[in-house]
């Protein structure tokens, strides 16, 4: 109780001597700051209150906090700007040294949460992004991951539906090699899959583009077959010609 009205004794001075700058010195060895029980053998600290802070600060109009840790040498400040930022910044330095680390932005409350620094999500569980459309290397995504550049990985997975084994129902009407031939001179591309130029412009759909070509790789494989029995009866046609030539022969 008595720590707690000398806390406010302290704050109302300091505001009445520097209306722009507050302090508050912890000068003893054992400080009761809202803790139980009390944090003990805490070297001296300091917690310090700018505003309208405009020289160093990133703006002009804000708030910084300052907090300096005497057992680390750290001093650390929060910037909370005014009017004309709305941003939440950090920066640190050691203790005594006019040299600070960069501000980094923790929070715009006017647009987006943006960060200066690299983004790191840890902890045990799933972490969810709901709603709206994430994109990496690219600020306008148009899908719910656009991605400008390249992905490496060790496995990607795609759930699609009607895979295209159907193809092999009996019903099934595959397409003749004649009737392709006529198609790819045409068209310069197989039926179904897109164009060069269609690749080009809108991309491909990775499951889709799966599916069409076990399809291909499957109607391919149904005139191989076909092809083969063909192959299979003209070989047998040759021998029995061949046979009867032979016989032909031997009788003259």
């Amino acid at each position: 109780m008595k720590l707690s009205l000398s806390l406010i004794i302290i704050i109302l001075i300091g505001n009445t001597v520097a209306a722009q700058q507050s302090e508050l010195n912890f000068t003893h060895q054992t400080t009761n700051f809202s803790t139980t029980p009390p944090r003990s053998a805490i070297n001296p600290m300091s917690i310090k209150l700018w505003d309208n802070y405009g020289n160093g600060g990133p703006t002009t109009y804000g708030t910084i906090l300052e907090i300096y840790g005497r057992s680390s040498h750290q001093t650390s400040q929060l910037y909370f700007g005014g009017w004309d930022d709305s941003k939440i910044r950090y920066r640190e330095a050691f203790y005594g040294e006019s040299t600070w680390s960069n501000w980094i932005t923790m929070l715009d409350s006017k647009n987006n949460v943006e960060s200066a620094g690299r983004l790191m999500v840890s902890g045990i569980g799933n972490h969810f992004i709901n709603g709206g459309n994430v994109g990496i290397g690219t600020a306008t995504p148009n899908e719910k991951l656009s991605v400008n550049g390249k992905i490496r990985a060790h496995e990607i997975k795609v759930e699609t539906a009607n895979w295209p084994d159907y193809v092999f129902e009996d019903d099934y009407n595959i397409t003749s090699l004649t009737e392709l031939e006529k198609y790819i001179k045409e068209n310069k591309h197989l039926p179904e899959m897109p164009s060069a130029k269609e690749a080009e412009a809108n991309g491909v759909e990775l499951g889709e583009m799966n599916k069409l070509l076990l399809k291909k790789v499957e109607e391919l494989t149904l005139l191989l077959i076909d092809q083969n029995k063909k192959n299979d009866k003209q070989d047998e046609t040759i021998n029995k010609l061949i046979k009867e030539l032979n016989g032909i022969k031997k009788l003259k």
